[in-house]
C-alpha cells in the first residue's frame, strides 16, 4: 500500500506537465521526429520547473540523498521507449506494450487523471523489467559531479514516450528506492503555464528537459549482541538470571525499547543477539537485574554505541559470585506488542520470552 501511494504521488507530480495524446501542439510547430533529445535526471531543485518538483515528501530527501552520493556512489537508471509519437503529438504504443495494461495512454492528454499515469508506469515497468522484456533504449548513471550536483543525462533519444526505471541506493542509515514514471520527449510546458508554446527537446542551452527523482526512504537495520560472562559460580544456588534493558534513540525519538534476559546454570559466557534496530540509532544497554548473589564487575560497549547497517555492535557485561547465599532464580520476560485488528483498533498482544 505504501508503494502504491508513493507511486501515485510521484505520477501526480510528474504528469501535471505531460502533453501526451494531444492531437496537435498548442500552436507550436510540429514535432521534429528526426531530432534527438536529451533528458536530465537531477536532485538539483533549482534546475527544475515548478511543475516538475515532486511532493515535499520527496524533495525533503533531496539534500539527504545528495549527501549520500559520496565518491563512487551511483544510481543506475534504465530508460525504455514505450511509445512513438507523430508530428502532432499523438502517441502509439510499441508492440511490446500493447495489451499489457497501458490501454488509454495513446488517447491521454494533460487532463488525464494522475492515477492513470501511475497505473501505466507500473504496467510499463512490469513489461520492461521482465526477464524477457524489451531492450532498454539507454542506461545511465546518476552521480555527484565536481560542482556537488547529483545528476545524470540520457541523450540521443528520438521523440517518443519513455519510461524511467531506477535501481535503489544505500546511505549508511537508509535505503532509497525510486518510483518509475513516464516522460514525454519532447515536452510542452505551455498548458501548465510554465513556459512558451514550444516543444522542449532538452538539447538547447537554457531549455533543459530536466526531471526530478521521486524517492522513498526505508530504514536499514543492524544488530546488537549482549555478551554476558559469569566468572564464578556457587553450585548450591539455583540458576542465576540477568536482565537487560535496551533503548535506542535516533533523531531525538525512541526507535527501540525492550528487555531481554540471560539465564545461567554454570560459569561461562552467553550471548544474546537483538536484531532489527534502525541503523544510526544510539543504543544504551543497562543491566537492571544481576541475580540474587552476583555482582557486576565490568560493563561496556567497546565497539561503539551506534548501530551500523547490516552489522553488529557488542555490549559486554561481567559478573561474579559475591559470597552471599541468596537463592537464585530464573527470570521471565514479558513482551508486549500493539497491533491493529480488522476494525483498526489497537490490540495488545502478550508473549512470554
Amino acid at each position: 500500500m505504501r508503494k502504491k501511494t508513493a507511486l501515485f504521488l510521484a505520477a501526480a507530480a510528474v504528469c501535471t506537465m505531460l502533453t501526451a495524446g494531444i492531437p496537435t501542439a498548442y500552436g507550436a510547430v510540429g514535432i521534429d521526429l528526426k531530432r534527438e533529445g536529451k533528458i536530465t535526471f537531477t536532485l538539483d531543485q533549482g534546475a527544475l520547473r515548478p511543475g516538475e518538483l515532486a511532493d515535499e515528501t520527496y524533495t525533503g530527501y533531496y539534500e539527504e540523498l545528495s549527501n549520500a552520493f559520496s565518491e563512487g556512489t551511483s544510481l543506475n537508471v534504465r530508460i525504455y521507449q514505450v511509445a512513438e509519437v507523430d508530428a502532432g503529438g499523438q502517441y502509439t504504443l510499441l508492440r511490446d506494450y500493447r495489451g499489457k495494461g497501458l490501454d488509454g495512454l495513446e488517447t491521454a492528454d494533460s487532463q488525464t487523471a494522475a492515477a492513470s499515469w501511475s497505473e501505466w508506469a507500473l504496467a510499463a515497468e512490469a513489461v520492461s523489467e521482465a526477464e524477457t522484456g524489451p531492450e532498454a533504449a539507454d542506461e545511465i548513471q546518476i552521480q555527484k559531479g565536481a560542482d556537488g550536483v547529483v545528476a545524470g543525462v540520457s541523450e540521443g533519444l528520438l521523440p517518443g514516450m519513455y519510461l524511467a526505471c531506477f535501481a535503489s541506493v544505500d546511505s549508511p542509515e537508509y535505503t532509497y528506492s525510486f518510483a518509475p514514471y513516464l516522460i514525454p520527449l519532447p515536452n510542452n510546458y505551455y498548458r501548465g503555464g510554465m513556459g512558451e508554446d514550444e516543444w522542449i527537446y532538452g538539447d538547447e542551452e537554457g531549455k533543459p528537459l530536466a526531471v526530478g527523482l521521486k524517492p522513498e526512504r526505508k530504514d536499514r537495520y543492524g544488530n546488537l549482541v549482549i555478551d554476558k560472562t559469569l566468572t564464578s559460580w556457587h553450585e548450591t544456588l539455583q540458576g542465576a538470571s540477568f536482565v537487560f534493558e535496551i533503548k535506542a534513540e535516533k533523531e531525538d525519538q525512541v526507535v527501540y525499547n525492550d528487555v531481554v534476559s540471560l539465564n545461567f546454570d554454570q560459569a561461562g559466557t552467553m550471548s544474546r543477539t537483538i536484531e532489527g534496530i534502525p541503523a544510526g540509532a544510539k543504543v544504551t544497554v543497562t543491566e537492571i537485574y544481576s541475580g540474587g548473589s552476583y555482582e557486576q564487575t565490568g560493563a561496556g560497549m567497546p565497539e561503539g554505541d551506534i548501530i551500523r547497517a547490516d552489522g553488529e555492535i557488542h555490549a559486554a557485561f561481567t559478573n561474579q559470585y559475591d559470597g552471599r547465599l541468596n537463592q537464585g532464580g530464573i527470570s521471565v520476560v514479558n513482551h508486549f506488542t500493539y497491533e491493529k485488528d480488522t476494525n483498526g483498533n489497537d490490540v495488545l498482544n502478550w508473549e512470554k520470552q
